[in-house]
């Protein structure tokens, strides 16, 4: 059967880090299994170009040794990548903003999907991870975070948690590729809100959906569990450890309640607590009230 999303380009952003072992094992992983394209950017913030003081009078440009540099050093990635087996890759070196150009670069080259390393157990480290959430949430290209420390890269087990938020639904296109090629068997995970009305039951129709999609594309699946809680995020890595996935498939969420204003948002949360890879959707937004109603299957089954 042809998979609905076919992975065949895949940008790679990257900063040069001592950690980025094990990473760099996890996208040539993917990039392999999938035959996909790869290219790499790096991104040299403006502050970064020179220096010299108001007083002095004197300031220096440091922007073509920079870039040369970081054209050296991506070159070296590539060897180390097609030496590795994948097949095409390109770079590329440019600056300004992490997160800016990392998206428009993921436009231009068609992206399906954006890889990148993110550290823990810090909050916001290294160059890449401090610009993790606005890649995330300013791009609709499906991103795959990969913990440093982290060493699973097979993706034979993926926790698919079901909120009710929207594109819990429209998020198996870009979960499908990736358990079709590894042949992963997929845990549903059912977490409702006491504080939306008839969200346990928008979510048990939603996994219901699920159930029959995933029947039909021949993807092994279970349900592990249908509860209430309001912290999802806590709930969600708590899973991931105790079914040993290795791979979970969230929801991009930004919102927060004025009580937790000061606090991490889910989103937030998730990138930064998680000892697993984890796969970011953000679904696109209906162009009016007409594609709405024909693209959301409500009331049956509510995402």
């Amino acid at each position: 059967m042809k998979m609905t999303n076919e992975i065949k380009n895949i940008v790679i952003p990257i900063d040069f880090t001592k950690n980025n072992v094990n990473f760099l094992k996890a996208a040539m992983a993917i990039a392999k299994r999938h035959s996909a394209n790869i290219y790499l950017i790096n991104v040299i913030k403006s502050g970064l170009l020179g220096t010299g003081t108001a007083g002095s009078g004197k300031f220096y440009y440091h922007g073509n040794a920079l870039l040369d540099n970081s054209e050296n050093l991506l070159a070296q990635v590539k060897n180390k990548l097609e030496n590795g087996g994948c097949k095409h890759v390109e770079t590329y070196a440019t600056v300004g903003s992490v997160a800016q150009s990392v998206t428009e670069y993921a436009s231009e080259k068609s992206a399906d999907l954006i890889v990148f390393g993110v550290d823990y157990p810090k909050k916001r480290p290294g160059f890449i991870s401090y610009n993790a959430y606005e890649i995330i949430t300013n791009t609709f290209v499906p991103v795959i975070s990969v913990p440093y420390s982290c060493t699973k890269h097979e993706f034979q087990h993926m926790l698919y948690p079901v909120r009710d938020t929207e594109g819990v639904l429209s998020k198996l296109q870009s979960v499908l590729p990736i358990a079709k090629r590894n042949k992963s068997k997929i845990s549903l995970l059912g977490i409702a809100t006491g504080k939306i009305n008839n969200s346990l039951l928008s979510v048990n129709n939603t996994i219901k959906f699920l159930k029959v999609k995933l029947a039909r594309q021949n993807v092994e699946y279970a349900l592990r569990d249908v509860l209430i809680d309001e912290n999802a995020e806590d709930r969600i890595l708590q899973a991931c450890k105790s079914c040993d996935a290795d791979l979970v498939a969230v929801n991009v969420t930004t919102e927060k309640p004025l009580a937790k204003i000061f606090q991490n948002n889910f989103t937030e949360n998730v990138i930064y607590k998680s000892h697993i890879p984890v796969l970011f959707y953000r679904k696109k937004k209906p162009e009016d009230a007409l594609i709405q109603y024909v693209t959301i299957p409500y009331p049956m089954f509510p995402v």
